[in-house]
């Protein structure tokens, strides 16, 4: 009688599914996964309904949260991996995996490291405002309707611009994972590139060598790329900007905690003595260890800044309504240290007279006034610096010497003049479809502002620019007079910024009625608010900060001999903090 064939070696094809694993282990994973994500989307819907704070609204929300949405798909997908993985046949679990490592991750990170680069693209243009409350660079010019495509690229707004480059580097990439998953013969046996299909073994050895291929590889190198050359050019190019508003910590956090991610991957996977821990913490939780750290200091820190900035407007605006009831004058006749400290604080100047006792009569819009009347060049600078905020303090700058440059009784002539330059403050701090930074207005004051001067931007700034004071060749712009200028026959392809020739150009066209020395009053006292409860708490607080840390150098010692390893390490963090 002849002997029995030998059984067959099963292999990770015929391999049958398991039911779920709802151990202690897996109940875990179950609760937690559900726990975050509740409060993750708690967060996300807290920024959402807060999105019009000064904080959130310069941050750029919708990319940075699509960016944690996609990160956190995949973050939910490993942590059911271990209590409901086994239910799904083995390849379709790897092509899964396969998939969102290979498109969803990489283009979640993208767009996150976008969002971070925002903040360095935010502070660099925010220094126009610092350098001069006027200050708008002139942009490299190229009429974006009628140039090349290279040309009209560069005219379209920053958050545009870096959506078309994810988008371009996610076509390579999806084509890339898509053409190694079609060659590679593990994940389908029927076809494929000879040479690439599993090799016999053990159900254990070819589940390794599943999950250690050749196609694994791009998606390692983005990340590496991602994590160790992008992240540390981000880190070092925002290590010197001093924000209010925790962006630099967010960015900073971000970069640091994804350092750790690729490495301990590649690590667990290739060293045996990880497997133990593999069964029950996945390579790639590595990986999502640096997501969940994303999560909080994308949405949980900027939930808990403006809980903080609320109690600092609170604490601003009722120290001006406490304060501005009682007369200046009995507040000067009463004091004096106490007032004469105000005073210098008020017109702007070098703080070195502050007293504790002053409190929070600081806190008024009479102090912010006489700041932006006598000296507003400290306040503009630290909002333009620190505070990413420079086209408040510009506008209220820029507003009141327009106002004051009226005469008591203008002609037409003049009152074209007026209306050009009040065109030039709309245009490059009031208009969304012009102004860099456009100054936070009700829709209210927006739409007022809108009906006297929009259709002559238009006229001026054309119709296709989505960039700041569009330039404009001036000869054959309608509605436009020329006063003292030369006449060139290269006049059509010369544009100018609006700002800049103001002085030169005037506007012809219909004027509204409504167009009077009052048309900002609305605007200007909603901005100056703005500033009383945002801007202006800050930038008294840093003062007295910095004159606290004075006397405290005072104190203790000239020289850096005296300063102790513990303090000089306690300095150091804070200024990261």
């Amino acid at each position: 009688m002849a002997d029995p064939s030998p059984p067959v070696q099963p292999d990770l094809y015929s391999l049958p599914v398991s039911p779920p694993t709802f151990d202690e282990v897996g109940k875990f994973y179950l609760a937690f996964c559900l726990t975050w994500t509740v409060l993750l989307f708690t967060g996300m819907g807290f920024l959402i309904a807060n999105h019009k704070n000064p904080i959130l609204k310069i941050r750029g929300l919708p990319l940075s949260l699509t960016a944690i949405l996609c990160l956190h798909a995949y973050w939910i997908l490993a942590q059911l991996t271990y209590p409901v993985g086994l239910t799904l046949p083995v390849i379709a679990a790897y092509d899964v995996q396969y998939f969102f490592m290979g498109i969803w991750f990489p283009m979640g990170i993208a767009m996150f490291h976008a969002s971070n680069v925002r903040f360095l693209y935010v502070a660099k243009m925010q220094k126009q405002y610092a350098q001069s409350p006027n200050g708008r660079r002139k942009k490299p010019g190229c009429n974006g309707a009628g140039s090349s495509w290279l040309c009209r690229l560069r005219n379209l707004d920053y958050p545009t611009r870096i959506l078309i480059y994810i988008g371009l580097a996610m076509v390579v990439q999806v084509l890339l994972t898509v053409g190694m998953w079609l060659a590679c013969k593990k994940y389908h046996p029927s076809f494929g590139v000879a040479g690439t299909e599993l090799h016999p073994g053990t159900i254990a050895e070819q589940m390794t060598e599943l999950s250690r291929g050749w196609e694994w590889w791009p998606t390692a190198l983005w990340q590496l790329i991602w994590t160790w050359i992008i992240a540390p050019i981000l880190l070092w190019r925002a290590w010197g900007i001093r924000d209010t508003l925790g962006w630099r910590f967010q960015t900073i956090s971000c970069c640091i905690a994804n350092l750790h991610a690729t490495p301990m991957w590649l690590i667990t996977m290739y060293v045996p003595a990880f497997t133990p821990i593999n069964q029950y913490f996945a390579p790639s939780e590595w990986i999502h260890l640096s997501v969940m750290f994303f999560e909080i200091f994308t949405v949980f820190v900027p939930c808990w800044l403006v809980v903080r900035q609320r109690n600092l407007r609170k604490k601003a605006a009722d120290s001006n309504a406490k304060w501005e009831t009682a007369s200046q004058t009995a507040i000067r006749a009463s004091s004096s240290t106490e007032w004469r400290s105000a005073s210098v604080l008020e017109k702007g100047l070098t703080i070195e007279y502050i007293d504790k006792e002053l409190g929070d009569r600081l806190f008024t819009m009479s102090a912010l006034e006489h700041v932006l009347n006598f000296n507003p060049g400290p306040l503009q600078e630290f909002s333009a610096l620190r505070d990413f905020s420079g086209e408040n303090v510009a506008f209220l700058t820029r507003v009141a010497k327009w106002k004051n440059s009226w005469p008591e009784a203008p002609d037409e002539d003049r009152i074209r003049d007026l209306f050009t330059r009040a065109l030039v403050i709309y245009t490059d701090l009031i208009s969304p479809r012009d102004a860099e930074f456009p100054i936070n207005l009700s829709s209210q004051d927006l739409k007022y502002l809108e009906a006297i001067f929009e259709r002559p931007a238009r006229i001026l700034c054309g119709e296709a620019r989505v960039t700041p004071a569009t330039p404009f060749s001036s000869d054959t712009s309608p509605g436009m007079s020329r006063r003292g200028s030369d006449n060139s026959s290269d006049a059509s392809e010369d544009h100018f910024e609006l700002g800049e020739v103001a002085g030169r150009v005037q506007y012809a066209g219909e004027i509204s009625e409504a167009f009077d020395i009052s048309v900002f009053d609305r605007a200007q006292a909603h901005v100056k608010y703005l500033v009383l409860t945002n801007t202006w708490p800050k930038f008294v607080r840093e003062i007295q900060q910095q004159r606290r840390s004075g006397e405290t150098e005072r104190s203790d010692g000239t020289g850096l001999s005296n300063s102790t390893l513990a303090s000089r390490v306690s300095d150091f963090i804070r200024s990261v903090l």
